[in-house]
């Protein structure tokens, strides 16, 4: 019980931020004795936990500095079991959670880092992930079916929304097919990889990568007209990775509810807009008809011809 008691006071401490609670109403609160709430709360200080304590208020923890934490993610995920990997920095969470997956690491086994110095987005795009101000995630999937493998990366982009909106208490747009917006600035992207036997040729793993820009950043001048952040100083990016991992499992063994695509095309926001895509290097416009339930986008052309967008980049017209 102890160790599970630490854990519930950990996200007690941090929810109640700067406020006091007597150690009799702990107790009563978490159904243990006022011993075992000083005993959990002096494991807490002894691992570092800057947590104070006083005869007449009881305890509490005045700030928490943002910093990721195995314990904390797996006590706000509820419910995950799987390994859970933190690196002060890293080249990139999806290379290796890729090294993790060809030496047999379970489903459901997450990495995160403080820093990446080799992030990666799709079309191989470079993904900016400077120290302490986001979360570069990855969870790795060992997928029971593949008849619906199209339909992973929007339910990450899904998962990350109802993530973001339990933690940041802000609801971002989804830009097909891969990208997070608030307003008309990027603040999270997702990379899906997957990776094939091979031998039979057929995926046996995904990981999938997601990058959020969590606090206030100050981008390099190419990325500051499209890059944005949740701007949410008071954002612990501990909880906002265990509830991240959290949905992205369930949506991810869940891929067949109709209900994800619905979702998916709920906080689309390019549906009715006009939009820019390229095939074979060449540029075309088009008028966005919808997301099917594949997640490929229906296109009307200007000829009046209807295709489906697979995968690529976008950009959108008169935004």
């Amino acid at each position: 019980m102890r160790g599970k008691l630490k854990d519930i006071l950990k996200i007690h401490f941090i929810d109640t931020e700067g406020e006091y609670t007597s150690g009799e109403k702990l107790a009563q609160m978490f159904g243990v004795s006022r011993a075992a709430i000083w005993k959990a709360v002096k494991a807490l200080q002894e691992e570092g936990w800057q947590i104070e304590s006083s005869s007449a208020r009881g305890y509490s923890l005045p700030f928490y500095p943002d910093a990721l934490d195995s314990d904390l993610i797996r006590s706000s995920s509820l419910d995950c079991e799987a390994p859970v990997y933190c690196f002060d920095v890293i080249d990139s969470t999806n290379n290796y959670a890729r090294i993790l997956a060809a030496k047999g690491a379970p489903h459901g086994t997450v990495v995160v880092a403080d820093q990446q110095t080799a992030g990666r987005g799709r079309q191989g795009h470079s993904f900016w992930s400077p120290k302490s101000l986001g979360l570069y995630f990855s969870l790795l999937i060992r997928p029971k079916s593949t008849e619906f493998i199209s339909r992973m990366t929007p339910a990450a982009a899904v998962a990350a929304v109802q993530a973001i909106e339990e933690t940041a208490h802000i609801t971002p747009g989804i830009k097909w097919v891969n990208d997070l917006f608030i307003g008309k600035k990027k603040i999270a992207g997702i990379l899906s990889e997957a990776v094939t036997d091979f031998e039979t040729g057929t995926v046996n793993t995904v990981v999938i990568g997601i990058g959020i820009n969590c606090h206030p950043v100050r981008f390099p001048d190419e990325l500051s007209s499209i890059a944005g952040s949740l701007e949410d100083v008071s954002l612990k990016r501990s909880v906002l990775a265990g509830r991240l991992w959290h949905h992205l499992m369930y949506w991810t063994e869940h891929l067949d509810d109709p209900v994800l695509m619905e979702l998916y095309r709920k906080n689309s926001i390019v549906t009715g807009k006009r939009i820019v895509y390229h095939r074979d290097n060449v540029p075309y416009e088009g008028f966005v008809r919808g997301i099917n339930d594949d997640g490929n986008l229906i296109v009307l052309n200007d000829d009046e011809t209807e295709i489906l967008l697979h995968s690529g980049e976008i950009s959108i017209k008169e935004w």
